[in-house]
């Protein structure tokens, strides 16, 4: 929020409020100050606004990613799974689908193709352990 956007909403507040006469019985040009009191219930309205505005969108968004998903998932689709209360993702295989569930077959890329053997049949040393040789 902005000071401007707080200025015109205190305007706003200072030209419908605070007076019991009706329009035109004031005296004098000056009918009413902007004062801290229309800023601060100006600040107020606008952070209400805003968290108004912040929680559709959110709900927008949840909606799109629910659907999206829903129609993206099929028997064989390749998704990125996080386990609940896992940090690590993994890369996974849609199996089968039965009504709101699917079987995942998690996908392990390992290192295949040709190796020495002298690497297959070396024992394990304290090196090993970090990687290295």
């Amino acid at each position: 929020m902005s000071e401007e956007e707080i200025e015109i909403v205190a305007e706003e507040l200072a030209k419908v409020g605070g007076t019991t006469w009706y329009p035109g019985r004031e005296t004098g040009p000056l009918i009413r100050v902007v004062s801290d009191r229309y800023r601060d219930r100006a600040k107020i309205a606008i952070e209400a606004l805003e968290r108004h505005r912040a929680k559709v969108a959110a709900e927008a968004a949840r909606r799109e990613a629910h659907s999206f998903a829903s129609d993206q998932i099929r028997v064989g689709s390749t998704v990125v799974y996080r386990p609940p209360g896992e940090r690590r993702a993994y890369t996974c295989r849609v199996e089968k689908i039965d009504g709101r569930q699917a079987y995942l077959v998690p996908d392990i890329k390992v290192s295949s193709g040709w190796v020495s053997l002298d690497d297959l049949t070396r024992p394990a040393g304290p090196r090993d352990v970090d990687g290295k040789h």
